[in-house]
């Protein structure tokens, strides 16, 4: 593993050059946009809690999982995404698991969704530390995936609930240039459902956010996504109703975010990451930016460990800029970040990518 400072260098001159190409002519001279996806991350590990066999451990796993994804410190995470996207400059952003977490006081024994005390809130939080920083991005389009909620324990004898809800977001610059419209969003009919200890069944969604963008007199749509980071058969399927839904339109398209299917993926496993889900994508016709621009190149973004204070290199490419309809990639470069107490800002890295628009029709 190379030293960290050698790596921060790196990232930062990758980064530097990412945001100069948002403002300078591709090679051929045509103007160009530059994109951004971004796993927030929510956290922690749900896992203990979803394969909880008793209610006492399902309990102690909720309240675990709480108090860890409070102590992973959303706002100097958030002034670090901040950072990533100050020095990148993008003029749209696709994020995934911009969660916003709640709570209440006490069991409600109805199981309703009404936790309604906001204790993180991860789009809200960016755009302050982006407002610091004097950028200002409009949420454009945002959509809901997976909404949960459930009690927790918290010694030494507190019983709360807590809710975690999930969106896709897309992120515009302010901008005069650049103007969008036309804002959907949606989830997946292909949908897994799991048993809880209670013996309910919870679903997790997962979803799909785009928006039609005109910028430098051409227009496209950009649409982010995250994909089932489970079940092969789900992840695959919800490509396909991607690509039969909102990406079925004329328009040019540039599709990012967290697809959970590694491009290096040579056997469907119908685990993730080992699916073929990167590779049908392409034959449907899309480019991978990152494969376009530095082909060959590892550039792993996930994932770090739960607690964002390992030192372990990433081992995964998952997180893609995918475009289609005669863009062509001219820069992309990963992003990533620390804060004060050691912990990275996500357990997936940025990536960031620029594109040459297609020529006006």
């Amino acid at each position: 593993m190379r030293p960290l400072k050698l790596l921060t260098l790196a990232v930062a001159a990758a980064l530097a050059a990412a945001g100069a190409a948002s403002a300078a002519p591709g090679p051929q001279g045509g103007p160009t946009v530059t994109v951004m996806t971004h796993n927030l991350y929510f956290g922690t590990d749900l896992t203990p809690a979803i394969n909880a066999k008793d209610p006492n451990v399902f309990l102690g796993a909720v309240g675990a999982a709480y108090t860890e994804a409070m102590a992973s410190d959303v706002p100097g995470r958030a002034d670090a995404w901040a950072d990533e996207i100050a020095r990148a400059k993008p003029d749209l952003v696709g994020l995934q698991e911009a969660v916003v977490w709640r709570e209440e006081a006490g069991f409600d024994p109805t199981g309703a969704l009404d936790a309604d005390l906001v204790t993180a809130d991860f789009v809200a939080q960016l755009q302050h530390s982006l407002a610091m920083r004097g950028l200002h991005y409009a949420v454009a389009s945002e959509s809901t995936g997976y909404d949960v909620e459930a009690p927790g324990f918290f010694p030494p004898a507190t019983l709360k609930d807590v809710r975690l809800t999930q969106h896709d977001v897309i992120l515009v610059r302010d901008a005069p240039s650049l103007e969008w419209r036309n804002a959907r969003n949606g989830q997946y009919a292909a949908q897994l459902a799991l048993p809880l200890v209670n013996g309910s069944m919870v679903s997790l969604p997962w979803a799909w956010a785009s928006v039609d963008v005109s910028y430098r007199g051409r227009s496209f749509r950009f649409a982010t996504t995250h994909l089932d980071p489970d079940v092969g058969p789900y992840q695959h399927a919800q490509a396909q109703e991607f690509l039969a839904g909102p990406g079925s339109t004329r328009l040019p398209l540039v599709w990012v975010g967290d697809f959970n299917s590694d491009a290096s993926a040579t056997v469907d496993t119908l685990g993730p990451p080992q699916t073929t889900t990167h590779a049908d994508i392409v034959s449907a016709g899309f480019t991978d930016a990152w494969a376009a621009v530095h082909p060959g190149a590892p550039g792993f973004t996930c994932c770090h460990a739960e607690d964002l204070l390992d030192n372990g290199p990433l081992d995964q490419r998952i997180d893609y800029v995918f475009s289609r309809g005669g863009f062509v990639p001219v820069e992309a470069a990963t992003t990533t970040g620390r804060i004060p107490d050691g912990r990275w800002d996500s357990d997936h890295s940025g990536l960031v990518a620029t594109l040459r628009l297609p020529d006006a029709g």
